[in-house]
This record gives C-alpha cells, structure tokens and sequence, in this order.
C-alpha cells in the first residue's frame, strides 16, 4: 500500500511531465509548401490540436504565406492578410480552436491550389501524431519565423524529442518503484 506521503510525492514528480507537447507538422509533408499540391487532402489526413506546430518550408524566391480571412482564402484574395511571411521557414504554434487560413501571395499560386485551411480541435490530450513524426515541444522561437528553428531529419519530416522521452522514461520508474 503507497501512503499518503508518497501517493503525493510521486504526484509531484509526475504531474508536470503529464503536459500535452504538442506535434509539429510540415505542410505538404515531403512535398513542402507550393502549387499544384492538394492541400486540403494533406489537412483533412491530420488532427491539429491546440499546442501543435505547423512549419511551412518553401523557395522564399517564389512563395510566401499569407495568413487570411475565411473570405478572403475563399476567393484567393491576398491583398489584406492578417500577417505575412516570407522566410521560407515559417512556423506557427495552434494555441486556439477554430479555422485558420493561409495561402501563398504570388499571383495565380492560390489559384492553383497554394493554400489550406487548418481546422484546429479543442482537444486537451496529446494529438495523434502523423505516421512520420513524433511529438516535440513548441519551442519559443516557433512563433518568430525569423528565429525558428525546428529540429529535423533532412531525408523525411522525423521530429524527436529525447528530453520528453527521457522525462516519460524517469516518471515511469518512479513510479514503478512507488507501486
């Protein structure tokens, strides 16, 4: 029997490991961010959930992403976004359910299928992630595109994090010594 004691000890070590890290996502997967791509079959294959990443990789020579309203995604209307950016490295933690909009500002890209519409759900538990990623924590930069760096595997969109497998790996010995 675990006493009261120690039931609120091992609670201490691992409640703050129990936090929801998130998943980061490459639009397009392989494919990366550029016309003549079925974006809304890549978004539809996915769960977003809040605390997820989104990383749009692409030639900032040619593209750029505009974050636009519902309308204006509709109708590939780039001319009043909400933000844009153009580092070719752009990456946007989900921190609120609903839609979000964006699409590539160059003339007759969104025309031509350079955009998506991300469906965010209100979810608390950890997103299921994509058969080629691994959860990762949001970093602090991932919001600044202009110092954004996200680890990868060059050859695929692979994200491990070792901190929160090493973390998972330390609760679970703890409490299996406690149990």
């Amino acid at each position: 029997m675990v006493s009261a004691k120690n039931a609120m000890f091992m609670f201490t070590i691992i409640a703050p490991f129990a936090i929801c890290f998130g998943t980061v996502y490459r639009v397009g997967d392989a494919s990366g961010w550029h016309p003549m791509f079925d974006y809304q079959k890549w978004a539809s294959s996915k769960k977003f959930c809040v605390a997820d990443t989104i990383r749009f990789e692409y030639n900032a020579i040619f593209h750029n992403v505009k974050e636009v309203t519902e309308p204006n995604y509709r109708a590939c209307n780039a001319t009043n976004p909400i933000a844009t950016y153009y580092t070719g490295n752009d990456s946007f933690t989900l921190k609120q359910p609903g839609h979000r909009y964006f699409l590539c500002g160059f003339p007759n890209h969104c025309k031509y299928g350079q955009k998506v519409d991300i469906y965010v759900h209100e979810v608390s538990s950890p997103s299921p992630a994509p058969a080629n990623s691994l959860p990762l924590p949001p970093s602090p930069a991932a919001e600044n595109p202009a110092t954004s760096s996200v680890r990868t595997n060059s050859a695929s969109s692979i994200h491990i994090s070792i901190v929160q497998i090493a973390i998972k790996s330390v609760a679970m010995v703890v409490l299996a010594y406690f149990v």
